[in-house]
C-alpha cells in the first residue's frame, strides 16, 4: 500500500490556516493587552490601530501600562504581519500549484494497484 504524497493544494491549505492561527492567536494578545487600559471596549478608535502598527498612542500605551504592572508582554503587530503574510503565502501557492480536479475530488488512482482503491 503506497501512501501518497500531499498534494500542493492541501499543503497551500495547510499554510492558509496556519496564518490564520497566528492571526487569531495575535488578535487575543492584542486584546487582552489593551484591554488593560481604561477596560476592553474603551477607547477602541485608539487601540485598534495598534493590532497592526505601532503608532504614538500605542507607545504612549505600552509606556503607561508598564507603570501599573500590566500583565503579559506587550503586544508586538510583528506577529500579525507574520500571520498575513503566512496566510497569503497559503493562498497565493494555491492558485499557482491548483491540484487536479480528481486530487480535489479525492479519486486520485494508486498506480501500484493498477489503478484500482483498496
Amino acid at each position: 500500500m503506497a501512501t501518497a504524497a500531499p498534494s500542493p493544494t492541501r499543503k497551500a491549505s495547510w499554510l492558509s490556516n496556519a496564518g490564520l492561527s497566528i492571526m487569531a492567536l495575535a488578535f487575543v494578545w492584542w486584546f487582552l493587552f489593551y484591554a488593560q487600559w481604561t477596560g476592553p471596549l474603551r477607547l477602541l478608535d485608539l487601540k485598534v490601530p495598534c493590532l497592526v502598527t505601532t503608532i504614538d498612542e500605542c507607545s504612549f500605551f505600552q509606556s503607561r501600562l508598564e507603570e501599573f504592572h500590566a500583565m503579559g508582554p506587550a503586544y508586538q503587530p510583528a506577529i500579525w504581519w507574520i500571520g498575513m503574510a503566512t496566510f497569503l503565502a497559503g493562498r497565493v501557492s494555491g492558485k499557482l500549484f491548483p491540484a487536479k480536479v480528481s486530487d480535489r475530488a479525492g479519486l486520485g488512482r494508486d498506480r501500484k494497484n493498477g489503478g484500482s482503491h483498496e
